[in-house]
C-alpha cells in the first residue's frame, strides 16, 4: 500500500490532492508531502467562507503533520489568494490549519 493511499484514507481534503511524497535527509529524516489544489476547485475565502476566483499564489509553506512510524511529516503547500467579491483579496482557507498556525488541526 502506498503512503498516498493511507493519507487519503485517513486525512482526505476535498479540493486538494497529495501530489508527491519524498524523504528529506538531514540530521533528522523527515517526510515532505507536496499538496496541490485539485484542478477544478476554486479557493474558499478565509473571511466569509465563500468560493471565489483565484488571484495568485503565495510562497510555499510547511505545516507540521502527525508523525508516521516516528518519522516527522510536513505538508508543503503554496496557498492561493482569493479575489472575493465581499472581502477583497484574501488568503484561501485550508481545511488542515487554523489561521496562521504552522501545525495541522489533525
Amino acid at each position: 500500500m502506498q503512503l498516498k493511499t493511507i493519507l487519503n484514507a485517513v486525512e482526505k481534503h476535498a479540493g486538494f490532492v497529495y501530489e508527491r511524497i519524498r524523504f528529506v535527509d538531514g540530521p533528522v529524516r523527515k517526510l515532505e508531502v507536496l499538496v496541490r489544489p485539485r484542478a477544478s476547485s476554486r479557493p474558499v475565502c478565509s473571511g466569509c467562507l465563500r468560493r471565489g476566483r483565484g488571484y495568485d499564489r503565495l510562497a510555499e509553506r510547511r505545516f507540521d503533520f502527525l508523525p508516521l512510524w516516528g518519522i516527522p511529516v510536513f505538508l508543503s503547500y503554496a496557498m492561493r489568494r482569493v479575489d472575493c467579491r465581499r472581502c477583497g483579496v484574501t488568503v484561501e482557507l485550508v481545511p488542515w490549519s487554523d489561521g496562521k498556525s504552522p501545525t495541522t488541526t489533525t
